[in-house]
């Protein structure tokens, strides 16, 4: 995918995340300007379900949908075993060495808090096509940076670099969304990121 698709990707899931409709409707006409495709659109989109919840995804087709029409999308059909299976695999891509314990962790929380974070989110929505991990832990460093959920954006600054992710892509996507989440949450992560880069 080219680093241009990457950089109208990350900043259309920070405008879904933060309900700014009116700039993701200019940031969708300038990224179909440039070629991007409507079904990495359409994921990227459906991602931000993880963090930003229903009520922004629904905001952000309703725009989409001003651009597209109903488009060729279709269900994929709900599996919970195939999800649960390959959101283990997903979230020990992403979580490497430190597995174990999150899974203790969220089980300690709830463990039905656990159940879906490995079938909703690493095996119903991380797991998908179109979008490679690499580029989804992006997305999903974009999205957490505009939401400010620090903890999670932590786990997927270093969920980023264990997928294999260059540290500067890491830092040009925080950058890219600079004018649409504010300076401080930018300055922020790249703190965040920088702790984590001087930890290894």
């Amino acid at each position: 995918m080219k680093n241009s698709d990457i950089k109208f990707l990350t900043r259309i899931v920070s405008l879904v995340s933060l309900g700014k409709g009116k700039k993701l409707e200019e940031e969708l006409r300038e990224a179909f300007s440039h070629g991007v495709k409507v079904k990495r659109v359409e994921e990227a989109i459906l991602q931000c379900y993880l963090f930003a919840g229903f009520p922004a995804v629904i905001e952000g087709f309703t725009v989409l949908r001003k651009f597209v029409g109903k488009g060729s999308a279709k269900s994929k059909g709900y599996n919970v075993d195939k999800f649960y299976s390959n959101g283990v695999k997903t979230c020990k891509k992403v979580y490497g060495e430190s597995f174990d314990k999150l899974i203790k962790n969220m089980e300690s929380l709830h463990p039905e808090l656990l159940e879906w974070m490995l079938i909703e989110g690493y095996g119903k929505v991380l797991s998908r096509d179109v979008l490679n991990l690499k580029v989804r832990e992006l997305l999903n460093v974009a999205i957490l940076t505009s939401l400010g959920w620090e903890r999670q954006l932590y786990s997927h600054l270093r969920g980023a670099l264990n997928v294999g992710v260059r540290q500067e892509d890491v830092i040009k996507t925080i950058e890219e969304i600079t004018d649409i989440c504010g300076i401080a949450k930018v300055k922020r992560a790249l703190k965040i990121f920088q702790n984590i880069l001087s930890s290894l």
